[in-house]
């Protein structure tokens, strides 16, 4: 396989800091909730295959559905320039994403899937990352073998 697509369907989650309770750290449920559908998501697009070796190259479209309070000018005109110049960082969304997909031992534990796309983050040669606005949210990952 020299290349894996999948969409992950609703709003995107940036990776946040870990929260704690006195001296233990969580990863807080909403993206940790996120990251595991994620990592299911991707799992289902690789059908069985290996994580990819050696250097790959990802690209995350993060798409927001436009808030239903805008005015049909403002929603006209953003259409025609979708760029989201606002929260959340890129790389935050990269991030969320990157930990997901690859080897993260936190996750591992919970689903005992290992590596899903390739082993290590630092195999991310390559990494484009875009928000935009659109007609619904999503988040359109795309992994190839460089």
């Amino acid at each position: 396989m020299e290349r894996v697509s999948f969409i992950i369907p609703g709003d995107p989650v940036p990776f946040a800091r870990a929260g704690s309770f006195g001296k233990r750290r969580f990863t807080p449920p909403k993206q940790r909730d996120y990251m595991l559908e994620a990592r299911r998501i991707a799992h289902d697009a690789m059908a069985g295959a290996a994580p990819f070796a050696g250097p790959v190259s990802v690209d995350v479209d993060a798409y927001y559905e436009l808030p239903a309070s805008w005015s049909k000018k403002k929603r006209a005109a953003t259409l025609e320039s979708p760029w989201k110049p606002s929260r959340p960082d890129c790389d935050n969304l990269a991030k969320a994403i990157m930990d997901a997909i690859g080897g993260n031992p936190s996750l591992d534990q919970t689903d005992g899937l290992g590596a899903i796309v390739f082993g290590d983050d630092a195999a991310v040669c390559r990494l484009i990352v875009e928000k935009r606005f659109g007609l619904s949210s999503s988040v359109r990952v795309t992994v190839a073998r460089l």
